[in-house]
């Protein structure tokens, strides 16, 4: 069964306006807010180490630095500290440049070593120990107090350090907030980055020094301060806020919607911009008018309140009221606005092309019907009447036309006139919601936000605009524009300011959150034009530098507006007055161009698919640890440690070495130096990836029911092998899902949980040595499945995935079926017609099932086990029967795979998981693990491979003998530490397979 949607074509504080809205309660609080300029963001310069106006308190920093070899550091002049310095220090195990620690000797001066670490958590925690480890060693130099960074060496309940592991731990970056007597220092921060075991990166942020007796008791409470905001603004406060906890709060030992903490503000003239010469200051600019060095911050006691006022709709106020004098430092609308199957609109509602116009049978991704979660292709399995829901595990649509539901028997079909709450825009926004999140999800698979649940609210009684507060909101039609609602990039634009609150940097990105909640959406549609059809009858104005084309609210191609040259730092400054979409322009048309022109034109041209997998992985990686994506002075804006230069340079660092340069350096500074964000160090140049792949696979495809299999050839210098799917009219031209990452020996691979008769993309990419190494992606490759396809291909369950229940609904407590019913072929053909629901029970004499005794000894126990079967005669795996090692209960999981295990034993995005649940183990007794939630049909003649995971251990037998019945043979087996870690020898666990 399929549930399908007729698709239209077409905790947090939050981002600023799509579109800049009129207050809807008054002028003075807007006015105020624009007034201040203190949000914790601080202008600066930047000085190289040999450009330190040495005095007697600059003197031992310069030493300092010398001594370390910093020679490419930069300092803030404000604050006196490191502002950024590019190292190749191994302080943990791995394969950067210059590394030889190893896990199990000589590592962290333990005399056993440690072993490498064998989840996320355990990276975090090791990775966090060896950071403090490394800046407590250099406190001195770095003029830093460890104390005000790490709370609780980072582990479980710590709040102050924010850590992100990729490609199981090449790459690990770390934001860690500033603290000083337990409050948080409001925009202070510290950010590094470890690389193949390398720390690679450190810098500092508005890090100025704070007298060790700082009072920090307030003499006002917060009742007297949520008064004086409002005495000062002349406005009344009405019950209640406008924030939740985590919107609004995010000191960690306050819990409500009022905390005290400590306020950055400047002291002196901002610095003057610097030239193009000269390094990082000219030498003209020597005499620009600067704070004396290191004496540029003050800092305030104050209380961060969120007010709600009488009158007040949708805006939700944050104000800094000092603590001691009842002053009013800031006060800003932290709301960033925009500005089964169905019917939906693809990409927009404007009637233009097949993605402005309604398209009919899309499927209904990740949604509730019944007791079950439907895959990517909108599949469930269950028969009978089954209510079906405009919600699901990711994604949750609140319209307020109604309620929307729909019970069916069969084929839920949404259909596309709409009722209630089955409109256009929730049908929609719920599909392209949860293709971006599912697009998200592949590149960041820890992120605990993008596991969660997003509220979407459609058709407000409103126009012309949408926002982000936590939620995502979208207006109706009217007022010359389109429903926001029935509009992709605006979706995707407001989803986002979501991803920028919730990565490893937390909160929105500075000094404007717009270009990167851009970036996302034109990565998604390939489309520079974010919210194309917004505008009925009208271009986008592009502050002064109208659009060409772009019925939307911005486009991000320069060369698509009038004056066709760059925004440029020094444009969003003195032309723009640091308008907030302004400074959103800057960077976000650095990235556009990094995969429009740069990437795709001489040295590198690559094709229009490699240099969209390039950017979308580095923007992942890279945009998840930038706190300002530009600052300080003219033409060199990129020379802070969260920079979005530093940034995409480190996430597209291959050795552990910045200084040696990156494999797309030259493509990534022309970019960004065209926008006057870049820096002049480390010096620009291209290196590594030697060997990388310069042939692309030929990719063919084969469908099946509800599945895609590809298949490709082996090329050269590839260590491994990238497989990403997309869908839709759009074609391969949009943003894909990174399916798996494959051993170089294995060259095919099974899609499932598809649409049968929607057609599929798939480009395959073969990848170098490390992650940042790219081959030539494949020609795409299209499938359309389908359920009279003559290869076996039984119904796919999807993997286990949360199932929430709407409210009023009966919790879930059924059972899944595994596979969906109809009406059977007749018994005792010879064929187990698994797709008519033949089985064991109901056709014993088609359905024929064997049990094949594995280790019938035990020599010993593992916690996980792999073993590779051979199909002799075409079969289905169907279950296992496993003795464990104690007894109680313990989490088991099954994984399964096409093909031998060798080469992917190590990475979990090559495996499929089966099963996982708790199980209650009786020791040396069998346990049955019957309930498989993936397809294991095998062809005769193929492999397949299987772990199994008992968390307290099970029994196994050493070394492998090989074993067979009429239908299987097991030839080889391995058991390891724990999952997908650590090789231990040769086993197979004891029990049977079915």
């Amino acid at each position: 069964m399929k549930l399908r949607l007729l698709l239209p074509i077409a905790s947090l504080p939050c981002t600023r306006a799509f579109v800049e809205p009129e207050s809807t309660f008054g002028t003075l609080l807007i006015q105020a807010a624009n007034a201040t300029g203190e949000d914790g963001s601080y202008d600066t310069a930047f000085y190289g180490i040999h450009e330190i106006p040495l005095d007697e308190s600059s003197g031992n920093l310069f030493e300092s630095g010398a001594a370390l070899q910093w020679h490419g550091a930069t300092f803030d002049a404000r604050s006196g500290k490191l502002a950024n310095v590019d190292l190749r220090d191994p302080i943990l195990p791995g394969g950067g440049e210059g590394n030889s620690l190893l896990w199990t000797v000589g590592f962290a001066d333990s005399a056993d070593g440690h072993a490498k670490p064998e989840d996320v958590a355990e990276w975090q925690a090791i990775a966090v120990d060896a950071l403090q480890n490394w800046i407590t060693l250099h406190q001195a130099e770095l003029k830093i107090d460890p104390s005000e960074l790490f709370l609780s060496s980072g582990h479980e309940g710590d709040t102050s350090v924010s850590t992100a592991v990729h490609n199981d731990g090449d790459m690990i970056q770390f934001s860690l907030q500033r603290t000083f007597k337990g409050l948080v220092v409001q925009g202070s921060r510290a950010s590094a980055t470890i690389k193949g075991g390398n720390l690679v990166n450190v810098g500092f942020e508005n890090w100025g020094d704070i007298p060790s007796d700082f009072d920090v008791f307030p003499r006002i409470s917060a009742d007297e301060a949520y008064r004086a905001l409002s005495h000062s603004t002349g406005n009344s406060l009405s019950r209640g806020e406008t924030c939740k906890v985590k919107i609004c709060c995010r000191t960690p030992t306050v819990f409500d919607c009022v905390s005290s903490l400590i306020s950055n503000a400047t002291v002196g003239e901002t610095p003057e911009p610097i030239s193009a010469n000269g390094g990082l200051r000219s030498k003209t600019g020597k005499n620009a008018k600067l704070p004396e060095f290191g004496k540029g911050y003050t800092h305030s006691l104050v209380w961060k309140v969120c007010p709600k006022f009488e009158g007040q709709t949708v805006e939700m106020f944050e104000a800094y009221v000092d603590a001691k004098t009842s002053s009013i430092h800031s006060i800003r609308d932290t709301v960033e606005y925009f500005q089964a199957k169905g019917d939906i609109y693809p990409t927009s509602n404007d009637g233009n092309g097949l993605d402005g116009v309604l398209q009919p049978d899309w499927p209904m991704p990740f949604s509730q019907v019944g007791s079950e979660v439907t895959d990517t292709g909108g599949n469930y399995f269950k028969s009978g009447n089954q209510v079906a829901y405009l919600y699901g595990p990711y994604v949750k649509m609140s319209d307020k036309c109604g309620t929307g539901s729909l019970t069916q028997n069969g084929v839920i079909d949404w259909g596309g006139a709409g009722y209630g709450g089955n409109t256009h825009a929730s049908r929609s926004g719920f599909y392209e919601l949860n293709k971006i999140k599912e697009i998200a999800r592949s590149h960041l698979p820890s992120n605990s936000w993008l596991k969660g649940q997003l509220l979407a609210v459609m058709n407000i009684q409103n126009t012309c605009n949408a926002f982000y507060n936590g939620n995502v909101n979208f207006y109706r039609k009217g007022n010359g524009c389109g429903n926001t609602g029935e509009i992709a990039a605006i979706f995707d634009h407001e989803w986002g300011h979501g991803m920028d609150q919730y990565d490893v940097a937390s909160g929105i990105s500075k000094p404007s959150g717009e270009g990167i909640a851009d970036i996302y959406s034109a990565l998604r549609l390939n489309d520079s034009c974010i919210g194309r059809g917004f505008f009925l009858s009208a271009l986008c104005s592009g502050n002064g530098n109208p659009c060409l084309s772009c019925s939307g609210v911005r486009d991000i191609d320069y060369m698509k507006r009038k004056n066709k040259t760059p925004s440029t730092y020094s444009w969003a400054q003195k032309q723009c007055n640091n308008q907030v979409h302004c400074m959103g322009y800057v960077y976000s048309e650095a990235v556009w161009s990094l995969y429009k022109r740069k990437l795709q034109s001489s040295p590198y041209n690559y094709d229009d698919n490699t240099a969209l997998e390039i950017v979308m992985r580095l923007t992942f990686i890279a945009a998840g640890n930038v706190g300002t994506w530009f600052s300080g002075s003219t033409p060199f804006g990129g020379c802070g440690t969260s920079s979005g230069y530093r940034q995409y340079l480190l996430a597209d660092d291959d050795d552990g070495n910045l200084n040696n340069g990156t494999p797309h350096m030259q493509a990534i500074y022309s970019a960004f130096n065209d926008q006057e964000i870049a820096c002049s160090s480390p010096p620009v140049q291209d290196s590594g990836c030697a060997g990388t792949p310069n042939l692309a696979p030929i990719v063919t495809s084969v469908a099946g029911d509800m599945r895609a299999t590809l298949n490709w050839n082996a090329v050269g210098g590839a260590s491994n092998y990238q497989v990403f799917r997309t869908e839709g009219v759009k074609g391969c031209n949009q943003g894909k899902v990174l399916l798996a990452t494959l051993s170089s020996n294995t060259l095919t691979y099974t899609d499932a949980g598809l649409q049968n008769g929607r057609e599929y993309y798939y480009v395959v990419i073969g990848k170098g040595s490390n992650p940042a190494c790219f081959g030539p992606a494949s020609s795409c490759a299209t499938v359309i499945p389908s359920a009279t396809a003559t290869t076996p291909s039984p119904s796919k369950r999807p993997t286990s995935n949360p199932t929430p229940n709407p409210t009023n609904n009966t919790p879930n407590t059924s059972s899944p079926t595994t596979h969906p019913t109809s009406s059977g072929s007749p018994c005792g053909d010879g064929v187990c017609a698994r797709q008519t629901n033949e089985n064991p029970q109901t056709c014993p004499n088609d359905c024929i099932v064997q049990q094949l005794t594995l280790g019938s000894s035990s020599n010993g126990n593992a916690k996980a086990v792999m073993f590779t079967a051979t199909a002799i005669d075409s079969a289905s795996f169907a279950s296992f029967g496993v003795f464990g090692n104690k007894s109680g209960n313990t989490l088991v999981e099954v994984y399964s795979r096409v093909g031998d295990y060798t080469g992917v034993e190590q990475n979990p995005n090559a495996w499929e998981r089966c099963f996982s649940n708790t199980v209650q183990l009786v020791k040396n007794q069998v346990a049955n693990i019957d309930i498989l939630t993936c397809d294991t049909f095998t062809a005769a003649g193929n492999k397949r491979s299987f772990q199994v995971y008992v968390k307290n251990g099970m029994l196994i037998q050493n070394g492998v003998t090989a074993t067979s019945n009429a239908s299987i043979k097991i030839e080889n087996g391995i058991f390891l530490k724990d999952r997908f870690n650590q090789k231990k020898g040769n086993a197979i666990m004891t029990g049977s397979l079915r």
